[in-house]
């Protein structure tokens, strides 16, 4: 067997998948060092890089063998050889349109998802007795927020309107909202940092948005909040 052969082709193998990545992800970097704004979720594919990776370390593994090894035993050196190219083929695999259009696409749907709004499953008529029973007791600005505002920031994605949440809390009621909310709708994966931070939806009082922190570290400030009892005959008459 002339290794010699196997050795330029595995070489090419390297060119071709380093020369592959290089082509795709330059824009990107190129766009980084200049600060051009650019869609980086389209060019920094999180499970082609993990593909390739494992690939590669396939490949620079065997290869590495291949060259330090002194055995003439022709099996060793076929397995070597196998295995080298099943790395290269699993590389050519993130490049395949198997891959791009079943794969790709549904995980990036998920991430979207719930990246770019809470991806809440509530009954509607839940929205409207939830909203209504804030306005009833004072805890929501009603003349900033109809209920078509109240409806869209907690239905919609948050980039696809200009509704905001104007609620008439301090930090510790919010805390106790979300944690009512959580624990009346178990099933839901909303989280404290994405209702009152990340979405940039959610208004204090003033006008300004809430402080993470305080939302975050207010029960071991204070056991209950003002609003803790209006706040559990509210999600008790939800559940």
């Amino acid at each position: 067997m002339d290794f010699d052969l196997f050795q330029y082709l595995e070489n090419l193998a390297f060119i071709y998948v380093y020369g592959r990545l290089a082509i795709h992800f330059a824009p990107g970097i190129i766009y980084f060092f200049l600060n051009i704004p650019f869609n980086a979720y389209s060019l920094v594919e999180k499970p082609r890089i993990f593909v390739n990776l494992v690939g590669l370390g396939f490949m620079h593994l065997m290869y590495f063998s291949q060259i330090t090894s002194q055995t003439n035993n022709l099996i060793l050196q076929l397995i070597t050889t196998i295995v080298f190219y099943l790395g290269f083929f699993f590389c050519c695999f993130s490049w395949s349109q198997k891959f791009e259009h079943s794969f790709l696409p549904k995980l990036k749907k998920s991430v979207l998802k719930s990246s770019e709004n809470f991806n809440l499953s509530i009954p509607e008529g839940k929205i409207v007795q939830l909203y209504n029973e804030l306005v009833r007791f004072d805890l929501l600005n009603q003349d900033l927020t109809t209920f078509e505002d109240f409806q869209n920031v907690l239905t919609k994605n948050w980039k696809d309107h200009n509704s905001k949440i104007h609620f008439k809390m301090d930090g510790p009621s919010c805390r106790e909202f979300y944690e009512y909310f959580v624990r009346t709708y178990p099933k839901n994966s909303l989280t404290l940092k994405n209702l009152f931070i990340s979405s940039e939806l959610i208004i204090r009082p003033d006008g300004k948005f809430y402080n993470y922190n305080t939302i975050k570290n207010a029960p071991t400030k204070t056991s209950f909040s003002k609003q803790n009892e209006t706040l559990k005959t509210i999600f008790t008459g939800l559940a």
